[in-house]
């Protein structure tokens, strides 16, 4: 078994989250207001048309011991990068308040107790698709595994509670573990995805380093917070 991953040695400002709903969760991992700016650039350059007027809500859990957050900043930052900011979640009573005063409210968008996420595990199902996904379609395995037999097309989207296994060409998005279970995996034979996603971390195709060729089967999953690819021989 040989493996491929992408990680940062720098420590991270923040972290974009995938999500089911139809915003983008940035975690904010470590408040240095500079930094952020020139990470938040990069990575918009890296995949531009995928942010582009992008809604984001700001999860604050990471940095939630922080007294003081500049929140109006923070808005402005992303406003200029031609992002939506919707509101924060995660935050301290005191962050929630100072960032509700700059129309910043308070959300539990994506956000599932263990509870409610072991129940979902316990009876997931698996949902089978035997004909080619095609551009511009969406498939949705709810509280399930959803396992594909045919090519998966670019612009196509699958998303799943649980895994996705795919045993045609993957392009287009695979979103696995939509719900937030970090334990998903995508297994697929081609790798041409435009983005996968495990429990809301991606890697865009820009980011993405693919593995060595291999006859098997190709696992995305997640590790430490780090999506990571590698091949099953």
């Amino acid at each position: 078994m040989s493996a491929t991953s992408l990680v940062v040695n720098r420590p991270s400002c923040f972290q974009f989250k995938t999500s089911f709903a139809p915003c983008t969760i940035m975690q904010i991992s470590r408040y240095d207001v500079e930094a952020l700016q020139q990470e938040l650039t990069d990575v918009i350059n890296r995949a531009p048309n995928f942010f582009l007027g992008a809604p984001i809500v700001i999860d604050l859990e990471k940095v939630k011991t922080l007294g003081d957050i500049n929140f109006a900043q923070l808005k402005k930052i992303l406003s200029e990068r031609n992002l939506v900011p919707m509101g924060v979640r995660n935050g301290s009573p005191e962050q929630l308040a100072a960032a509700a005063s700059h129309g910043l409210p308070a959300l539990t968008i994506g956000k599932l107790s263990a509870e409610t996420d072991k129940k979902r595990n316990e009876k997931q199902l698996t949902k089978l698709i035997t004909s080619p996904v095609r551009s511009g379609t969406q498939i949705y395995a709810k509280e399930a595994d959803l396992i594909v037999v045919a090519p998966v097309s670019a612009g196509a989207e699958l998303l799943a509670d649980g895994h996705i296994h795919v045993y045609g060409p993957l392009r287009g998005r695979a979103l696995a573990g939509v719900q937030g279970n970090s334990n998903a995996r995508i297994f697929c034979r081609t790798l041409e995805a435009e983005l996968v996603s495990i429990a809301g971390y991606y890697l865009t195709k820009e980011d993405m380093q693919p593995p060595p060729e291999s006859h098997g089967m190709i696992s995305i999953y997640l590790d430490n917070e780090q999506v990571r690819i590698e091949t099953i021989s």
